[in-house]
């Protein structure tokens, strides 16, 4: 019983669930060419296989069948043009270029068409690796479509088999990154005397950025197997369970006071290890939860968290008995905390019956092109050179043609291995392009000596059939998690192929050469053609997250009139307000990347990353703690403060913008409003405190938000 448990978890893993996958496929191919002598026919096989698991995304059976389609016929056109177009080196660079940034736009429409894209792009170049063997036009071509028709074809099958696998793989990685985000969230609770809780707020942004990106990705997974946004069957249940998931998110990215203030006060009580006990507790239970999901078993919610509740209200029972007036305000923040996490705990507990708290507007938003016009116009508002993706089409182009170039001028034999390292090296912006160009050369230089190690110690045919099919397991084992090792592993892949035809040991140093001059390709074509140096248009992230900011803020505010409603329009703005903040915590992380010279600003990015992070989470404990405000002067009140506060992130995004370079502010501030939200009244109830609160804070913290955005507007204008 034992040993079925443990079968089933390793058969929920992603990794080793896709990698076993590749393994069938992988035989599916070595195994009939060793038995039928068909050595030779094992290279194009192979290619086609991995270039068809490259362009793969996950979808529901119809829509991965269409997809399919799309896909071979890509690469079809792909691989006959190369065929037809080899020997007219003018033609064929002509077609290059063309064809590289027309596949490149198509990304426009959608993950879907980028992945077909690149997955095109990758099969003309593994056309290129093998025509100048070609004894016809339609051997290789058809070699390569039979490879990729194979994979397309097994891989189906096992969808068939477990159509839900995919969704309970994103929603329980939401599981997990909120687990890590919650233990983040534990250390802000370490009562240390003068806590600086700025390198907390930048890794709590970052954990943010990871924890939305998991919600994306569920998301878009959920959104395949709808109908225009509208779920139904099999994936109802897990769609409730999202949004349960985004729930808890708003309530654990909240803030709703200044922690060193609570580490200053009740730092000798055990009060903060209490919440901190508490958080880690969640996070255990949401790593619980995480498991349950991807083995398809029902969770059962243990008492450890129950617990740390329970003696967490006695702790803050204690404290309020002790009736210290210096306490009052201060109790008050604890309160709210706790009242949230008991939400928190709550929800955590519902996972099981998620139809609980069914809402009444349960559909996705969908963004994806859905016509042929609405595709087009996807792809023709990215003409434009302010465009990251028509910048990062017009590198690649040129990067390829010119490589190309090389190849033909020098007569480099085998070169298209230069192309097939700037195809992958070469990304839109120059921090991945350096992270992918050291773990390129890295990988390349492991697999070329382990491969030569290796190919000496196993000289028969099977012993080398068996590391093609291992390497090209490992490699996509690793693809996603560690670039270098799969980088090794397809080295040792080609060297074994290659072997195949008896040419082993005369690709180590081609390859190591086509390497350097790839990645030297794509290094030059980041920096030198339309480079998006981060610093140059931080300003303009920092500008798309306040904006994103207010509108959320404008979504909650309102629903303090009617109440609390988990409509359409409010996650929109509750995601596009966290996925700006990922946006800016990944700009200023890419820009710390860069080189010395195009880095500007640094203190002042981590600070405003800070307070813009800070603001979303004031903002969300706003969002968390929603309900209907009946008293007309406090929502008079409540007006009045987010009116003020409307007006000052409008401002604060024109600065950002480079609309203004000193924007007044003087007409927007009343100078007895920060007195009136700090000020409340003893009978207010404890939500109108909250809200009142809340509000102080962010009033509070615009004067420095303005402060430095007055900073990047006049960097801006330098630069101009």
């Amino acid at each position: 019983m034992q040993f079925l448990s443990q079968l089933r978890l390793y058969w929920a893993n992603k990794t080793i669930n896709y990698s076993l996958l590749i393994l069938v496929t992988l035989l599916g191919v070595v195994i009939p060419a060793w038995y039928y002598e068909l050595n030779s026919l094992i290279i194009p096989l192979i290619l086609g296989v991995i270039a068809a698991a490259l362009a793969e995304s996950d979808d529901k059976f119809t829509g991965r069948l269409k997809s399919v389609t799309l896909t071979l016929i890509c690469f079809a056109v792909a691989t006959f043009s190369i065929e037809l177009l080899f020997n007219s080196p003018i033609l064929f660079a002509i077609g290059l270029f063309t064809s590289t940034f027309g596949f490149i736009m198509l990304g426009a429409v959608g993950p879907r068409y980028a992945s077909i894209a690149f997955g095109s792009l990758l099969i003309a170049i593994y056309t290129m690796l093998g025509a100048h063997e070609s004894t016809n036009l339609w051997l290789q071509p058809v070699l390569l479509l039979t490879g990729a028709a194979w994979y397309f074809l097994i891989s189906m099958i096992w969808s068939a088999f477990w159509p839900m696998q995919p969704v309970q793989q994103s929603l329980a990685n939401v599981f997990l990154q909120l687990a890590n985000y919650l233990d983040t969230k534990s250390q802000l609770f370490y009562p240390v005397t003068n806590l600086v809780p700025q390198p907390h707020r930048i890794e709590e942004a970052r954990l943010n950025a990871a924890t939305v990106t998991a919600l994306n990705q569920c998301k878009a997974t959920l959104l395949s197997r709808s109908k225009r946004g509208h779920v139904d069957g099999a994936s109802d249940r897990f769609l409730n369970t999202y949004f349960l998931a985004q729930d808890i998110h708003e309530r654990i990215s909240s803030s709703h006071y200044r922690y060193q203030e609570l580490a200053e006060h009740f730092g000798r009580y055990d009060i903060l290890f209490r919440f901190k006990y508490l958080l880690e507790t969640q996070a255990k239970a949401c790593r619980e939860i995480a498991n349950s999901i991807r083995l398809g078993k029902e969770y059962q919610h243990t008492g450890d968290s129950i617990l740390a509740l329970d003696e967490l209200m006695s702790s803050l029972s204690y404290l309020q008995n002790q009736e210290n007036p210096q306490w009052r305000s201060l109790l008050n923040q604890l309160n709210y905390l706790f009242n949230n996490l008991s939400t928190v705990e709550k929800q955590l507990s519902n996972v099981n019956n998620p139809d609980a708290n069914r809402l009444e507007e349960g559909v996705l938003d969908d963004t994806e092109a859905h016509t042929l016009k609405a595709m087009w116009h996807r792809i023709r508002s990215n003409f434009d050179k302010r465009s990251m993706l028509f910048r990062h089409a017009i590198r690649m182009s040129v990067a390829l043609t010119l490589g190309y170039g090389i190849i033909q001028f020098f007569d480099i034999e085998r070169g298209y291995w230069i192309l097939l390292t700037t195809l992958f090296v070469c990304q839109p912006n120059y921090s991945a392009t350096r992270q992918k160009l050291v773990s390129r050369i890295i990988g390349t230089l492991a697999g070329l000596l382990g491969g030569v190690f290796l190919l000496t110690l196993f000289p028969t045919e099977e012993s080398q059939l068996f590391f093609i099919v291992v390497s090209g397991v490992f490699f996509f084992a690793f693809r996603q998690g560690n670039y270098s090792y799969a980088t090794g592993f397809i080295t040792l892949l080609v060297l074994f192929c290659f072997n195949q035809l008896g040419e082993g040991y005369a690709v180590v140093l081609p390859r190591l050469a086509d390497t350097l001059i790839g990645c030297a390709l794509a290094v030059l074509a980041v920096v030198l053609i339309f480079p998006d140096w981060q610093s140059r248009r931080l300003h303009k992230v920092m500008a798309d997250a306040i904006l994103a900011n207010k509108n959320y803020l404008a979504q909650i505010i309102g629903q303090y009139r009617i109440g609390k409603k988990d409509n359409l329009s409010y996650r929109i703005a509750r995601r596009d307000a966290h996925n700006q903040d990922a946006n800016l915590t990944n700009a200023v992380s890419s820009m710390l990347a860069e080189p010395g010279k195009y880095r500007s600003a640094t203190d002042e990015s981590f600070r405003f990353l800070t307070l813009s992070h800070a603001l979303l989470s004031y903002i969300s404990a706003l969002g968390a703690h929603r309900t209907r405000i009946d008293n007309e002067d406090t929502h008079q009140l409540v007006l009045d403060a987010h009116r003020a506060i409307h007006k000052h992130l409008e401002v604060l995004f024109n600065q950002l913008n480079d609309h203004c370079e000193s924007c007044d502010t003087s007409e927007i501030d009343d100078p007895h409003l920060e007195a009136r939200l700090s000020e409340w009244r003893e009978e207010d109830e404890n939500s109108v405190r909250m809200v009142l609160q809340q509000l102080y804070l962010i009033y509070r913290m615009l004067p420095e938000l303005h402060s430095l955005a007055n900073k990047f507007a006049a960097r801006i204008t330098n630069h101009s």
